[in-house]
This record gives C-alpha cells, structure tokens and sequence, in this order.
C-alpha cells in the first residue's frame, strides 16, 4: 500500500503559495510542488496574518488554519514546511519539532545564528525528527550530474574561480557557498574586501577573497540587489571552464581545444549550453523526501550541510 503524507506549511508568502499557481507551467511555490506530488496532501497553511493563509488556502485547496496547534489538533501531519522570513526561522522550527512529525522541510538558512542553529540541530536530534534545507540547486539533475563529473575528476583538479551575488551573504550568497561545499571545494577563510547593506539591515552583500583548501582562490563580488538580480559563478578546472548563469537556469561548459589560430597555444572553447529544470527544484526537493520517507535515499542537503554554509558566512 502507497504512504500518503499529510503536509502544513507554515508561511503563506511569495514561496510558500504565491510565486505561481495551479495552472503554472512553473512550480516555484511549496504549494504547487506538494499538490502536484502523487505521494503528498497539502492539508492547509499557518500564517501570523490569518488573510494571508485563507488566500493561500483558497488557491491551493486546502485549509487556513490560525495557529500551528490548531493545525495538529485537528489533522495528522507528517511534514511541516517553514517557509517564514528568515528572522523566524528559528522561533517556527523550535516550535514545530514540539510535534511528532515525519521531517521539516525548511527554507534556507537554517537559522539567524549558529548558537541557534546549534540548539536546532540538538532538538532535532533529540526528537529523531529530520529536517532537509531547501538549498534549492542541490536538487536539480543538471546540477548533480555536474557535482559528479567534478567529484570523479572529470574535469581535473579546481583551479580558481569568481562569482556574483548580491541580498546578503547569509540570505542569498549561501547558495553559492553550498555549491562550492557540494562540489568539494571546500573553504578554508574569508577575506572581506567591502561590505554593502542592500536588503537586510543584519546580513550584508561582501565581495570578498574566498581561500580553498586546495589552496587555490574563488574571487565574490557583492553587486547590489536594488539594481537587479545575479547570481553566477565561473569555474576553473585543468580541462574544462564551468559557467553557471541566469541564476542557475543554464550551465555552460568549455573544453580545452587547440587554437586554429596560433600554433602550439590552446583555448576554452564552448562545448554545450545546458538548461537546467531550476524552475521545479522545489519538485525534485519534495521527491527526495519522499524517497528518504519511503527508506530509499538519504536526505540531499541535511542540517549539517546548512550549518557547515552558515559557518563561513556568519564571519
């Protein structure tokens, strides 16, 4: 007999319900990821601001509930979703891990701090409740199959790189921090070169000199949010270049070729432009918990991922 796991997600803003709709080619909500997912119930949403979770509730076809305790006083639920402002990440998860719930499927960062990071890995364990944080490139085939072909040296050893994002480093540069971690290229120090205050007024956008512990450099530069989205790194290998832009959409990869031109001398030359399905992320996020729930996999970006991400940006 098929599991079927009831679903409450807490959070009834942009990525919790209102970034697309039933009818969106794209599932860029947890709403829309959860309601198309054969395994999965969506029962209903929480929200400090009960108008919000009884809009959300109405598109989605579910339930608005008023507090959590409400929620579980009247559903079994297996999954809790946090999907709140950052600020609340910690409050909301210290109060979701009082239930016996299957897992926590939060958004990133974990929390604020370490020492509540900390504190929440510690609950979590206590209660032998997992919680999978929504780093959300980790998920996407294109991306996996690139972390393998680095990880089985493919494309041979790193040789340096540079990246650009902007919304705090914390908020959004933690994403390019975990893809440098899930690649295995591991950081080792952080050298602030300026720091600017475009979104949050407790996480700045750095540009900085990252130190690998191969003891090669990847270059950040902050470029402020106000001015418009980035988000894109330019990976070095012996034998190949990696661009990832478009926020993570495309992936383009360059091959070592002999110049046609000049004799004796080689260029990077384009190979491939790959598209990526970045746009159902939340998808394959909720298909690996699923699978996890079912004992088929392990979990694809765990707290100990999350709290690893936020040591090196917590400088």
């Amino acid at each position: 007999m098929t599991n079927i796991y009831n679903v409450l997600i807490i959070g009834a803003g942009k990525i919790g319900a209102f970034f697309d709709a039933p009818d969106s080619e794209n599932i860029l909500t947890h709403a829309h990821a959860f309601s198309t997912h054969q395994k999965f119930n969506l029962i209903g949403f929480v929200d400090k601001d009960f108008q919000a979770s009884s809009k959300a509730a109405q598109l989605w076809n579910c339930k608005a509930f008023k507090s959590i305790q409400d929620a579980f006083l009247k559903n079994k639920i297996d999954v809790v979703v946090v999907a709140v402002p950052d600020e609340y990440h910690y409050q909301v998860l210290k109060g979701a891990l009082n239930y016996k719930v299957k897992l926590i499927f939060a958004e990133k960062p974990l929390t604020k701090t370490l020492k509540q990071a900390e504190e929440i890995i510690d609950l979590s364990k206590k209660k032998e409740i997992p919680i999978l944080v929504n780093y959300s490139r980790r998920f996407v085939p294109e991306f996996i199959e690139l972390k393998n072909k680095i990880q089985k040296n493919e494309l041979g050893s790193f040789v340096g790189g540079c990246g650009y994002c902007g919304k705090g480093f914390l908020h959004n540069g933690s994403h390019l921090i975990d893809l440098l971690n899930c690649f295995s290229l591991s950081i080792e120090n952080v050298d602030v070169v300026s720091k600017m205050y475009d979104f949050f007024d407790d996480d700045s956008t750095i540009s900085a000199v990252l130190k690998l512990k191969n003891n090669t450099t990847f270059f950040l530069q902050g470029v402020n949010c106000s001015l418009y989205t980035i988000f894109e790194l330019d990976l070095f290998f012996e034998k190949a270049r990696i661009r990832i832009v478009d926020s993570g959409f495309s992936i383009e990869y360059f091959f070592v070729k002999e110049s046609v031109v000049f004799k004796g001398y080689k260029n990077l030359s384009l190979q491939c432009k790959v598209q990526t399905k970045l746009d159902k992320s939340l998808l394959f996020a909720i298909q690996n918990i699923a699978d996890f729930l079912d004992g088929k996999t392990e979990l694809l970006c765990s707290v100990q991922d999350a709290i690893l991400i936020m040591k090196t940006c917590l400088i």
